[in-house]
């Protein structure tokens, strides 16, 4: 497991230093905030490893569930926003995270009086939430004429990896508590899985900066 660990870190660590070495192709757009947050990210999942379990397990537990996973989502939406200005749905990223927000409120306040440990009401409808916008952007890109360079757009391959992460974990988190008690086999198998597609995400943020340009015409 360390060594899926150690290869998550550094994907997302070149991630993060691929952005700041392209920094002059995107310091006048949107994406200039893109690296700060993966900058977020790292220093995040490196608090999060100092607090392991089971030494620190509530407060591993809450720092993700109360902390990183609300702002990675909420990041995710608000960029969508910002990206898709002429859209005639254009509201639509806001009004998922609005959504999240109240499952994520009843969490905090209603299912977490229960046994379950891992928010997965709310990260499961965060993950659909945030697929619905990732795929409105896919319809966007097919119907524009920026499907003849696609590979140029930046937040092309933010989708991808988006897409890649939260399809493919989506019935692992959905399910996380439930594995975690009854199928523990399962669930440490899957966690490998998990690993390697979150590792895929960070390459493809990576190739955003390499690849991407933050000037392509919003749709």
């Amino acid at each position: 497991m360390e060594v899926f660990v150690n290869i998550l870190r550094i994907c997302e660590l070149i991630a993060c230093i691929s952005g700041f070495i392209y920094w002059r192709k995107i310091r006048t757009s949107i994406f200039k905030w893109f690296p700060v947050f993966l900058s977020f990210v790292v220093i995040s999942e490196c608090i999060g490893d100092f607090l392991k379990p089971p030494v620190y397990a509530k407060e591993n537990l809450a720092y993700f569930n109360y902390f990183e996973i609300p702002v990675e989502f909420l990041f995710f939406f608000w960029l969508f926003y910002k990206t898709q200005s002429f859209d005639k749905y254009k509201r639509l990223p806001l009004v998922c995270a609005l959504l999240y927000l109240l499952s994520w409120l009843t969490d905090t306040f209603y299912l977490s009086k229960l046994k379950f440990s891992f928010y997965s009401f709310s990260y499961t409808i965060g993950t659909l939430l945030l697929l619905v916008v990732v795929l409105r952007y896919f319809i966007l890109l097919v119907t524009s004429n920026n499907i003849l360079s696609f590979w140029k757009d930046m937040l092309f391959w933010i989708s991808t990896g988006l897409l890649v992460y939260y399809l493919g974990t989506f019935p692992y988190y959905g399910l996380r508590n439930t594995l975690l008690e009854s199928y523990t086999d399962l669930y440490y198998t899957y966690s490998y899985i998990i690993y390697l597609l979150n590792s895929l995400m960070y390459i493809l943020f990576t190739f955003s900066f390499i690849w991407g340009k933050p000037n392509i015409k919003s749709f």
